[in-house]
């Protein structure tokens, strides 16, 4: 580690140290803790304190809105794509293995692109076609980009976690 990041986390948890001390000698003096609380047991709690609150702010907590109908699905998946937002654009999908590899393309090509093509793609509009019901649970968005005028269709499935975006249908012999 750098010795400019080192020595004051040195510094402050020799501060730290030293006014625990302080405090359980205010606190232990006028007998506010027991007697049987020791000065090791004490020190150990403002410890335990910063690695819990260490351990919870490191927690990956993303929860995203779930897609409530087959427009909202199929946007939300192409704006957080064409934002960059892999792993909210990947939420949006439909999760088997063929999906994955299509989309693990998808996102290797956005970062692929150089800081300009990423910075078009990224202020590139999203124009909705149509959108057609194969049936209750299934439908087609048909889609273009400022950036690539040629019409793109999405197939989003409802799903208990909301709806979800195939891309089998759009990169498969099915389309």
């Amino acid at each position: 580690m750098d010795a400019f990041v080192v020595q004051p986390l040195a510094d402050t948890l020799k501060n730290l140290v030293q006014y625990i001390d302080i405090s359980y000698q205010i606190l232990y003096g006028p007998k506010i803790l027991p007697k049987d609380v020791t000065l090791g047991m004490f020190k150990k709690i403002p410890l335990l304190l910063i690695a819990s609150i260490f351990l919870w702010s490191c927690q990956t907590s993303e929860q995203y809105e779930k897609a409530l109908d087959p427009l909202e699905g199929g946007r939300n998946f192409i704006e957080n794509l064409q934002q960059g937002d892999i792993k909210k654009a990947h939420f949006y999908m439909l999760s088997d293995p063929e999906n994955e590899a299509y989309f693990k393309k998808m996102s290797d090509n956005y970062f692929s692109l150089d800081k300009e093509g990423r910075q078009q793609l990224r202020q590139a509009s999203i124009q909705i076609n149509e959108v057609s019901a194969v049936d209750s649970t299934i439908s087609i968005i048909n889609y273009q980009t400022s950036q690539d005028p040629k019409a793109h269709k999405l197939k989003v499935i409802q799903t208990p976690e909301g709806w979800k975006v195939d891309l089998k249908y759009s990169y498969g012999p099915n389309l």
